[in-house]
Formats: structure tokens, C-alpha cells, sequence
């Protein structure tokens, strides 16, 4: 939750009346975390990238004392708004303070993206520098599948193996946890770290005393600092495990609780238990579960929509299904994978093929969609969520879109579960 003094200048002032404020040329650090504060409130891409650019420039020691959930926020909004060459200047500020999400691990996609640019810019020792820190290993498959980064991928500083990769990321959270034992947050990463490497058993043993530490938990004595707002995310992967092992019923169940405990994070909680009760082909309750989104991020917008096109595929509406497709047509370059896998489910093989192709073609999305052709041993799932990995694997197989693969990356096969649907 962002503070009280920017929630409150928010709502006394007024957002514009804070952006006047912050642009005076005698404004101070405040003004311009309130600034931040406010615009991320209202998910303004632009200024919240703005004010975090602005902050660094000025008070560089500051980007290390404002939220990690601010600063994640103004990067990631930033990316489908294509704001290139101020995300990369604040990518190159982080990398110089060494900056680390709050768990601890390095935010290898920004790093990844860093490290492109340095590379078309002839800057190659700062690239390899860079492209060291990426740990992820859906990063590290970007490296390897898209061909920009092949100087970068044959180098020594990355690590090839991605399974070896995977097997010590989770190496890596584990001994975050231990040391910080009262950070929920890292055992989240833990237990996902499991979840790459698909052991669904360890993730319910891990999470275990998580759900008994809750029970037992007053205000005065908590095992967790961020228990109430790392609790719900708890709930999220301890679902995932469930649900590949086949026990949907207490999958629905457990998303649920975390709608139920959200005080942060309902619209993505809520939406995770709308796709999932899209996937079990339950349409009415998928439809009820989409929360109001007129704080959702465009992430989340996308998200419902995909939802409303399952939903009307599987109640037969074909106006619901052109209206919620022209949703995510009207924001064409606002992940555009999700619309793709829309399309897919719509029966609009072509055009999620021609969307395919045209991300390939398109610099800035790319890695993304090379990282999702690839070749994964995917999680256990309902038989609908196979089925339409099945429709999507037909469409991705065409000739056009191998010949696009083939002049922009690769496709290999990986031990890990893949991305998309």
C-alpha cells in the first residue's frame, strides 16, 4: 500500500496539482516521490518513469530508499509504452547502484534488456559486464534465442545449462531465506524455484508452516514481517503446485483465500482465479471472478479481456467474443502474447498467427516471443489449459512462422515449464 502522506496529497491536491508542484525548479526529493507515488497510483507510465529518471539524476542515493514496488512498477509499465531511451538510462542508473528486487535476487529481464542495448551500441565489455548478472533462467533462454545476443551467449560470462542454471537460482533463494527467516517474500521465490523444476511436493512441504504460522499469528506477534502482503502470493504458488498435481478443487479453493487475504494485490489475485476457472471451463464463475479494473495496470486489463474472450468462446457470444478481441486489438502493442493466445482460443488461427509473425519482426518484443517458442516440458494442467497449448503448438508450427524463427533465433528444447499458456 503506498504511504498514507502520498495517498493523502493525492487525494487533497489532486494528481495534476502535484505534478505542477514537483516541475518548479526549487522542488525537493518529497515533491517528487509524491509525484511518483501519485502517478503510480493512476499507472501513468510515462510520468512514473519520469519522476523515478528525474529522482536519480538528482538524488541518486535515492533509488535505494524508494519502494522496490515503485521503482518495478515505473520499469515495467514503461516497457509496453515504449519508452526507450529513458527505461534504458534508468536501467544503466540501477545497474550502477547494483540495485536488488527486495527478495534479494537481480532483476535479470532488465539486465537482459540493458545488455542488448550496450551490445547495439558497440559497447561490448559492458554488455558482457552486464549480461553476468543475469540469473533467471527465462532470461538466460532469451540469450540464447534471439541471435542479438549470441556475442553474449557464447561468451563465458553466462551460464549455458539452463537447467544448471534453474537448479542454482533455487540454491540462491534458499540461502536468501535462510538468511532473512522472517521475509515471506523470499520463501515465495523458493517455492517457484520449485516449481521450475517441477517439484510439486516440495512446494506444499515448504509452504506448510507458512499456513500454520498464519493460523497462529496475532498483530502483536507475527512470524513473518510482510506476512499480510506476501501471505496471498503464498497461497498463488502453493495453487500452482496443487493444480499439477491435479487437485483443482482445492486449487479454486486456495485462489480464492488469496482474493479473500489480498490487501494489495486483489486484481491479480482475482484474475489468476478468473484464468483458472476459465481453464476448468467454468465461464460464469471465471466471469464473476474479474474484479473491477479501474486501478488494474494494462497487464491487467489484457487479463480480463483474455478471460472474457474464454468465456464467450465457451457460452457461444459471439458479440462478448468480437468485443473483448477488440480490446486487446485497440492496445495492439500492450502484450501482445496475450492476444495472440486469445486469438488462439477464439478459433482466429490466422490472425494469431500473423500477430506471431509481426512480434517476431518487432525489435522490442522479439526476445519475448522467441523466449515463448521454445520447446518446454510444461506443468501438469486441465484438460482445456492442454488443449489449447495443443491448438497453440499447431499454429506456432506453421511454415511462416518457422521461416521468422529462423531469421531472427532458435528454438531448442528445455527441462522447464514454458511461458504463455
Amino acid at each position: 500500500m503506498l504511504a498514507s502522506a502520498f495517498t493523502m496529497a493525492t487525494l487533497v491536491y489532486g494528481y495534476s496539482a502535484i505534478a505542477c508542484a514537483s516541475e518548479e525548479a526549487t522542488a525537493e526529493y518529497k515533491q517528487w516521490s509524491d509525484r511518483l507515488a501519485a502517478a503510480a497510483k493512476h499507472h501513468d507510465a510515462a510520468d512514473e518513469l519520469l519522476c523515478v529518471t528525474t529522482i536519480g539524476r538528482r538524488w541518486t542515493w535515492a533509488l535505494n530508499t524508494l519502494p522496490h514496488r515503485l521503482i518495478e512498477q515505473a520499469v515495467s509499465e514503461s516497457e509496453p509504452a515504449r519508452l526507450g531511451r529513458s527505461r534504458i538510462e534508468l536501467l544503466q542508473m540501477l545497474y550502477e547502484l547494483r540495485w536488488l528486487h527486495s527478495d534479494g535476487s537481480e532483476p535479470s529481464r532488465w539486465w537482459l534488456q540493458l545488455s542488448l542495448d550496450l551490445l547495439e551500441h558497440n559497447r561490448q565489455q559492458e554488455a558482457f559486464a552486464v549480461a553476468a548478472h543475469i540469473t533467471d533462467p527465462y532470461a538466460l533462454v532469451g540469450l540464447q534465442a534471439d541471435n542479438r545476443y549470441k556475442r553474449i551467449a557464447k561468451s563465458e560470462f553466462v551460464e549455458r545449462d539452463i537447467l544448471k542454471a534453474t537448479r542454482k537460482e533455487l540454491e540462491q533463494r534458499q540461502a536468501a531465506a535462510r538468511q532473512r527467516p522472517r521475509d515471506l517474500s523470499r520463501v515465495v521465490q523458493v517455492a517457484r524455484g520449485f516449481m521450475l523444476l517441477h517439484r510439486y511436493d516440495e512446494v506444499l512441504k515448504l509452504t506448510d508452516p507458512v499456513l500454520q504460522g498464519k493460523q497462529a499469528a496475532t498483530p502483536e506477534s507475527s512470524p513473518y514481517e510482510d506476512l499480510q502482503r506476501e501471505f496471498p502470493w503464498i497461497l498463488n504458488v502453493r495453487a500452482r503446485a496443487l493444480s499439477a498435481l491435479g487437485r483443482y478443487d482445492e486449487t479454486v479453493a486456495l485462489l480464492r483465500r488469496a482474493c479473500q487475504e489480498s490487501s494489495e494485490d486483489l486484481v491479480s489475485h482475482s484474475l489468476n482465479l478468473a484464468s483458472f476457472l476459465a481453464a476448468l471451463n467454468r465461464p460464469q464463475e471465471a466471469l464473476a471472478a474479474i474484479p473491477p479494473l479501474e486501478h488494474a495496470s494494462v497487464y491487467g486489463h489484457a487479463v480480463a479481456a483474455w478471460v472474457r474472450v474464454v468465456v464467450a468462446s465457451e457460452l457461444d457470444d459471439a458479440a462478448g467474443l468480437e468485443a473483448a478481441l477488440d480490446d486487446l486489438r485497440a492496445h495492439a502493442q500492450d502484450y501482445p502474447g496475450t492476444r495472440e493466445s486469445a486469438l488462439i482460443i477464439a478459433g482466429r488461427e490466422d490472425e494469431a498467427a500473423a500477430t506471431l509473425v509481426a512480434r517476431l519482426s518487432d525489435p522490442d518484443l522479439r526476445t519475448d516471443a522467441l523466449v515463448e517458442l521454445q520447446d518446454y516440458a510444461d506443468n501438469p494442467g486441465p484438460a482445456r489449459a492442454i488443449g489449447w497449448r495443443e491448438r497453440q503448438k499447431a499454429v506456432r508450427s506453421r511454415p511462416e512462422i518457422r521461416q521468422a524463427v529462423g531469421a531472427y533465433g532458435r528454438i531448442r528444447a528445455y527441462a522447464v515449464p514454458g511461458v504463455g499458456l
